[in-house]
């Protein structure tokens, strides 16, 4: 039998004591009424941003939107389902692409952070709102499902393979598909994005509301985020 490994936790002979203040990089040191002068400057370009947000909130959601007259299919645990089915009943449902590698191989650690806010109680906090939450990914359904039991995840998650519907909503990009690009103008580019999209129902009648991709797309983990991108609002 081999003797076990020992381990040298000889401590540093180095104090571990912070340095004095003079020697740290700090931020200027001022009185409490030259912060309190600081303080109100930042809350007044705060409550500045704040209002443009919600007018950015306010405008997103007078936006029109676009009647589908085309049909999606995705591959779940319960088989093939269309995106009238991933509504569940209800009026609202959002759509969060995620990137994962065909192979299985890699993952996107951007995207495998942000899944990893999507809560149960989101998810039930959204369903009380006739909202709807899904993640797609274009990769086969086993090595979804092998890497969702891996992190423990419990949101639905769908392949889009052997679907329009990457393509078609600029999930994924290419220069030589058709697809609905989320900017006027913008560039055609060749791979796979993250993103969001929202979309409505009034019956059987389905309509894109809004795409969200880069910088804006990563905060999932707020109920009352994903709201305020819908066409209807909180």
């Amino acid at each position: 039998m081999s003797s076990p490994r020992t381990i040298d936790a000889t401590l540093p002979t180095t104090s571990l004591r912070p340095p004095p203040d003079d020697a740290m990089s700090l931020a200027q040191v001022a009185s409490r009424a030259e912060w309190l002068i600081g303080r109100e400057e930042v809350l007044a370009q705060d409550r500045a941003a704040a209002r443009a947000r919600d007018a950015d909130e306010a405008r997103r959601q007078r936006l029109p939107m676009i009647k589908l007259d085309k049909g999606y299919e995705f591959e779940g645990p319960g088989g093939r389902s269309t995106l009238l089915d991933l509504f569940v009943g209800l009026r609202r449902l959002l759509v969060c692409h995620l990137l994962l590698d065909p192979a299985g191989a890699r993952e996107c650690a951007s995207c495998s952070a942000a899944a990893e806010e999507v809560s149960s109680d989101l998810l039930n906090r959204l369903r009380d709102r006739e909202t709807s939450f899904v993640a797609v990914s274009h990769a086969p359904l086993t090595v979804i499902e092998r890497y969702q039991a891996r992190r423990g995840w419990a949101f639905p998650w769908y392949s889009c393979i052997g679907s329009d519907f990457n393509c078609d909503f600029h999930g994924t990009r290419d220069d030589s598909a058709t697809s609905n690009n989320h900017r006027s103008g913008a560039p055609r580019q060749v791979g796979t994005q993250p993103g969001q999209r929202v979309f409505e129902r009034e019956g059987a009648r389905l309509f894109h509301a809004y795409s969200m991709f880069a910088r804006r797309s990563e905060p999932l983990g707020s109920w009352c985020y994903w709201l305020d991108l819908t066409a209807r609002g909180g």
